[in-house]
């Protein structure tokens, strides 16, 4: 019996010790990340103190002399700590500013947004490097400049840095080039930071860049275009006269449509109705990205899911026509993908069986 209550002791114990490790925060107005050990003169890092599933850090800090910088950053009498790691700054001269930034008297800093390390910013100038955001900025994208250079998550960007100048969230100039800013998720893993490049373009300014919303620029009389669907289109004109914004991905120049960078000089503005994502349509046809459907009625059509559509007497996967199905009682189950009439099954636009 000694023994098993002896058991039932250390189970206790090693519980209260399992569950209890953070103590009291540090400072909670200026960090919910850093904490006092509950049963060790220790200080603890565990972001937003959710330990349990994003872990901690036992931190070298002296507890006594350990300060809050903000959530991610304190500092003790002799070391500075990020994310509860004694970093290799210049301790005297450390500061985090107004705008957030790391920096000493020697190097700026960078920390990534998800994980990643603190890392130098290679080639800034501490004593100017500032934010470099757009008004309405809804990108998230971190820029920043000093006195003559630019810089991207933390890089530097192969420009001219003293006239470089974005005209948008895709879209930038120097004196001597045209930039498209391109965020590429293809390889399906990662954040922004790794995928966003500046992509420098055969192309100088001929007219100082003007932006009409977030992808979209004029310059003199030509329209630029950077945006998920192409890196770069650039569309002369003649004239233009004006230029009515639809959404983010469509404008009309005069009075023609210009559709993820394309002209589409057959579709009537007038009527014109974007119907869904990658689907629209005018009085007289129907498109789907940005090519016409065959033999689809402007009137009757509808949407069904991201690739399919049907009108009084069709159905459409993307632009294709299904031959003999009933759109009446054409559905997709969108667990399986599986979209059928009763009779016809398909998956991803391919005939299966029932």
């Amino acid at each position: 019996m000694l023994i098993i209550a002896l058991f039932g002791i250390f189970i206790i114990v090693s519980v209260f010790l399992f569950f209890y490790r953070i103590g009291k925060p540090v400072n909670l107005a200026a960090s919910d990340s850093y904490y006092h050990h509950a049963w060790k003169n220790k200080i603890i890092y565990s972001p937003m103190g959710n330990w349990f599933e994003l872990g901690y850090t036992i931190t070298d800090a002296d507890p006594t002399t350990f300060t809050v910088l903000n959530r991610e950053f304190g500092k003790d009498k002799e070391a500075i700590f990020w994310k509860g790691i004694k970093q290799s700054v210049d301790y005297a001269t450390f500061v985090i500013d107004d705008d957030g930034i790391a920096k000493d008297v020697n190097h700026v800093y960078y920390f990534r947004s998800f994980g990643g390390e603190l890392t130098v910013v290679a080639g800034a100038d501490p004593k100017t490097y500032q934010p470099d955001s757009l008004p309405n900025e809804t990108s998230g994208q971190k820029w920043h400049r000093d006195h003559q250079s630019v810089f991207l998550y933390g890089k530097r960007i192969d420009a001219d840095g003293k006239t470089f100048s974005r005209i948008n969230e895709t879209l930038a100039y120097d004196s001597l080039s045209l930039y498209s800013i391109v965020t590429n998720y293809q390889s399906g893993s990662g954040t922004a930071e790794d995928h966003t490049h500046v992509i420098r373009l055969n192309q100088k300014p001929t007219d100082t860049p003007i932006a009409i919303n977030r992808n979209y620029a004029r310059m003199g009389n030509a329209v630029l275009l950077s945006n998920w669907k192409t890196d770069f289109v650039m569309l002369s004109f003649d004239a233009i006269d004006t230029i009515q914004v639809v959404d983010e991905r469509n404008i009309i120049v005069n009075t023609q449509l210009v559709s993820d960078g394309k002209l589409m000089s057959a579709v009537d503005v007038n009527s014109l109705q974007i119907i869904d994502r990658d689907f629209m349509k005018d009085q007289n046809a129907v498109y789907y990205e940005k090519e016409l459907i065959a033999n689809a009625d402007a009137t009757s059509f509808e949407v069904v899911s991201e690739f399919y559509s049907k009108d009084k007497q069709h159905v459409f996967y993307k632009n294709i026509l299904l031959p003999n199905v009933n759109p009446k009682s054409f559905t997709i189950d969108y667990g399986s993908n599986i979209a059928t009439d009763g009779k016809i099954s398909f998956k991803d636009g391919v005939v299966v069986n029932p």
